[in-house]
C-alpha cells in the first residue's frame, strides 16, 4: 500500500517488521491498564480522546469474550457481551472473567443487536433492544430496569456523572426518541421525539444535548436541548443525511463532517462559524483533543487545528480504496486508527504520533482473523482494545 504525507513523510512498508502480527493469545499485559474510556467515544462531548499513554509496541497480548459491547474501560475492567448475550466483566490485564450477567437477548430476527453501555460511578448502565438497564460493577447485580420502545444501537448510551443522568437514543417505527433518566432509579426526566429518523448519537457539552436527524419537514437538523428538561434551544439545517458524520463537541463548536468538509457550528445559537475542506474525500468520523480535529475519511487521515482549519499533517492513499472503520481514538502522544493495509490484504489497527503523523506500531489481523475490525479503538493507560471480526476483544500492549 503507497501512502504520502503531505509536509512529512511517513511509509507503511515494512510493517511486519515493526510490530503486530498476530501472536499466541491469554498473556497478561504487564501492567494494570488505568484511565477511564466511560462510553463510546470516551466521554459525553463524543470527543475519543483521553490522556493516557499509549503503550510502545501494540503486540497481542490476550483475546476473549465479545466485542459486541466494546464502549467501556473503567476501574481495570473491560465490560462487554459474550456470545450467549451474558454481560461480561473482565480484568483488563489479565483477561479473566471477573463476572457475567445475562442480558436474554433475542437474536430471532437475523439482525445485528445493538448493545451500548455507559459507566457512571459504580454502576453500568446498558441499552438493549427494549431495554435500559443498571448493573452493579463489583458484581453484575441489576438495580433497575426502565422498558424502551424501540432499538438502540451500539452508540446510544451517554452518562453525565456530574448529573447523575443516563441519556439514550433510540428508534421506533420511524421516529427517533431521546430519553433522560437518573442513574439512581431509572425514573425518565424527560423524553424528546421531534425527529423522524436520528441514530448518529448525542453529544453534551455543558448545558446542552446536540442531536442530529431528519426533521417532520423532511430537512437535515442539528437540534440543541436543555440537558436538564429537554426544551428546545435551536435548530439548525445541516447537509443531507447520506453526507453527514456524527458529531463532536469541542470547545471551537459542534463539530460535522458534511461530505469532504468539517463545519463547526456555534454552540449556543447554531450559526455556522466555519468550513474546514479536507483532501481525503467523504469525512467518515471526527476525534477532538486539545483544539485539535484528527479526521479519518475515505482515503486518509489528518490533523487539523479547529476552527481555523490549518492542517497539521495528512496521510493519503489510494482513493480508489475505502479502508476506514472508526472513528479514531486520541491519546496523550498517540492517534489509534483502525485502516486496511493493502500490502497484506487485511485490516489493522495502527498508531501515528500526535505531533506529526508519523506510524509508531501496527497491529495486523492475520490469516486466522482476516476480515474486519468492528469497533473504536479503546484506551486505558498502557493498553489498546479492539473488537475483531470474529467478535473477540483484543488486548494489545507492550509486550514481546
Amino acid at each position: 500500500m503507497s501512502w504520502t504525507r503531505r509536509g512529512v513523510l511517513a511509509s507503511m512498508a515494512g510493517v511486519c517488521g515493526v510490530s503486530g502480527c498476530l501472536a499466541s493469545p491469554d498473556r497478561s499485559l504487564p501492567t494494570a491498564p488505568t484511565g477511564r474510556w466511560n462510553q463510546s467515544r470516551c466521554d459525553a462531548q463524543k470527543t475519543a480522546a483521553s490522556d493516557v499513554r499509549v503503550p510502545e509496541r501494540g503486540n497481542l497480548a490476550w483475546d476473549g469474550g465479545s466485542g459486541r459491547m466494546l464502549s467501556v474501560v473503567a476501574d481495570q475492567t473491560v465490560y462487554t457481551v459474550d456470545g450467549d448475550d451474558g454481560l461480561t466483566a473482565l480484568n483488563a490485564q489479565t483477561g479473566e472473567h471477573r463476572w457475567q450477567t445475562a442480558l436474554g437477548l433475542d437474536r430471532d430476527a437475523g439482525e445485528p443487536v445493538g448493545v451500548s453501555g455507559g459507566v457512571i460511578d459504580k454502576q453500568l448502565l446498558i441499552a438493549t433492544p427494549g431495554q435500559l438497564r443498571s448493573f452493579n460493577t463489583s458484581d453484575g447485580d441489576k438495580q433497575w430496569e426502565q422498558g424502551l420502545r424501540g432499538r438502540a444501537s451500539s452508540i446510544s448510551t451517554t452518562v453525565l456523572p456530574d448529573r447523575q443522568i443516563g441519556l439514550v437514543d433510540f428508534t421506533h417505527r420511524q421516529k427517533y426518541y431521546i430519553i433522560a433518566v437518573t442513574t439512581e432509579s431509572g425514573e425518565i426526566k424527560w423524553r424528546d421525539s421531534a425527529l423522524r429518523i436520528g441514530g448518529r448519537g448525542l453529544a453534551v457539552f455543558n448545558d446542552h444535548v446536540y442531536v442530529t436527524g431528519t426533521s417532520q419537514t423532511g430537512e437535515e437538523v442539528l437540534r440543541c436541548l436543555e440537558v436538564d428538561t429537554g426544551e428546545l434551544i435551536w435548530q439548525q439545517g445541516i447537509a443531507d443525511t447520506d453526507r453527514y458524520s456524527t458529531h463532536v463537541c469541542a470547545t471551537s463548536g459542534v463539530l460535522i463532517g458534511e461530505g469532504a468538509d468539517i463545519t463547526v457550528y456555534d454552540r449556543g445559537d447554531g450559526t455556522q462559524r466555519a468550513s474546514v475542506e479536507l483532501p481525503h474525500g467523504r469525512v467518515r468520523s471526527i476525534a477532538v483533543d486539545d483544539g485539535t480535529a484528527f479526521v479519518l475519511a475515505e482515503s486518509g487521515l489528518a490533523a487539523v487545528s479547529v476552527p481555523d482549519g490549518s492542517r497539521q499533517w495528512s496521510l493519503s492513499r489510494d482513493p480508489t480504496r475505502h479502508f476506514v472503520r472508526g472513528p479514531p481514538a486520541v491519546g496523550r502522544e498517540s492517534v489509534v486508527a483502525p485502516v486496511f493495509m493493502e500490502s497484506l490484504g487485511c485490516p489493522a489497527v495502527v498508531a501515528f504520533e500526535r505531533i506529526d503523523g508519523a506510524r509508531r506500531w501496527h497491529y495486523t489481523l492475520g490469516d486466522d482473523f482476516c476480515g474486519t475490525i468492528w469497533s473504536q479503538p479503546v484506551l486505558a493507560d498502557g493498553a489498546v482494545f479492539v473488537d475483531t471480526s470474529l467478535h473477540n476483544v483484543a488486548a494489545l500492549g507492550d509486550i514481546s
